[in-house]
């Protein structure tokens, strides 16, 4: 009885804290225009890897020129940036995070090419250059922090504030 006594406090914490990674406390902390670009960036690296692996021989080329596709993605963000300074409606806004999302997706799946090509040490591209998949983990981590930066702090200060206030009871006994 009286672990679980102790136990509920943290129970309901911990429950608070789940509560505050859904997308109403998103919108509540207006933070929805981070969160469509972050998931319009997953969805679109994730489709544009994905193909890239599955259908390796697919290219478009025109004349002698070969196409990559963050063109595509740069057309896309090109799009989004026009589209939010000349609206100010809300969902045309929501529009532009998504395509700014889906462009930034498509351009980091190929920032190992543009980074080897463009190396003068380095004339041979390398599509599959390991700098993708890091550019990738720290852009994900960079819109987590964005996102979840304020809950993981309030519970983070909650927890030291219980420590601290635990550690000095202890000492004072």
């Amino acid at each position: 009885m009286r672990i679980r006594f102790l136990l509920e406090p943290v129970r309901n914490s911990i429950l608070r804290d789940i509560v505050s990674l859904t997308y109403e406390d998103i919108a509540r902390r207006r933070l929805i225009t981070p969160f469509v670009i972050f998931v319009a960036f997953l969805i679109s690296f994730t489709i544009t890897r994905g193909v890239a692996y599955a259908f390796p021989s697919v290219n478009l080329i025109i004349g002698r020129y070969h196409i990559h596709h963050f063109y595509y993605g740069i057309i896309l963000m090109i799009a989004s940036n026009w589209i939010a300074l000349v609206s100010d409606r809300p969902r045309l806004r929501l529009f532009a995070a998504a395509l700014f999302g889906f462009g930034l997706g498509i351009i980091a799946d190929e920032i190992g090419l543009l980074l080897t090509c463009t190396s003068s040490l380095m004339l041979q591209c390398n599509y599959y250059e390991r700098i993708t998949l890091d550019f990738f983990t720290i852009m994900v981590g960079i819109f987590l922090s964005v996102l979840y930066f304020v809950p993981v702090w309030r519970r983070f200060r909650r927890l030291v504030g219980h420590t601290h206030r635990f550690v000095y009871r202890k000492l004072k006994e």
